[in-house]
């Protein structure tokens, strides 16, 4: 005589498929804001807080002309309720002018900062922006700007792409597969997803 089928093995097929698209759904989300975050992404919160930074005029500005080929390093001199203050900013370029006078693209990492300017405009900074709460922290580019967005944090963002598919197969786990949005992007993808009805 057979055993009878276990609960396991009397779940239908369509509950199965839910909890495979849950599992993936939050897999994806996790591994999204995971790797944004060691990427840098977290720095987005550093613009918003720095957006109400008081400034102060900048005394001296050093470059360390020992930097890495691809790294411009800055030292700010300023003071802050009479106590003087050094702080560093560093960023990394992307287009470099060769000897031949094309331009040599270089690859930056998402977690680098990205100089928005050329070196002669951080030496001519006669303002920074300084964290109240503790004065040696700076921002060269205070607030949260398009262009700060879009060169410094944009790259760092990109792993919330895996997020957002993660939760596109997240709902389609809990809605079932008459969630729009999942019907969207099946339908995109033509006959990919045929069967998944």
């Amino acid at each position: 005589m057979e055993d009878a089928p276990s609960e396991d093995e009397t779940i239908p097929d369509d509950d199965e498929k839910r909890m495979m698209f849950i599992g993936v759904g939050v897999v994806g989300i996790i591994l999204g804001i995971f790797l944004s975050a060691i990427w840098g992404g977290l720095g987005v919160v550093d613009e918003f807080r720095s957006q109400d930074w008081p400034e102060t005029d900048v005394l001296s500005v050093e470059q360390d002309l020992e930097a890495d080929k691809y790294s411009y390093v800055f030292f700010f001199h300023y003071e802050v309720d009479g106590e003087q203050y050094n702080s560093s900013h560093e960023c990394q370029y992307v287009i470099s002018q060769s000897a031949s006078g094309q331009n040599d693209a270089h690859d930056l990492f998402p977690w680098n900062t990205q100089c928005l300017t050329g070196s002669q405009d951080y030496l001519d900074m006669e303002s920074i922006a300084y964290n109240p709460d503790d004065p040696s922290e700076i921002d060269v580019y205070p607030g949260f700007t398009l262009q700060a967005m879009m060169y410094i944090h944009g790259p760092s963002l990109t792993p919330l792409v895996l997020s957002f598919i993660g939760y596109v197969a997240l709902m389609r786990g809990l809605k079932g597969p008459e969630y729009g949005l999942w019907i969207r992007v099946r339908n995109s993808f033509g006959g990919i997803f045929d069967g998944q009805k």
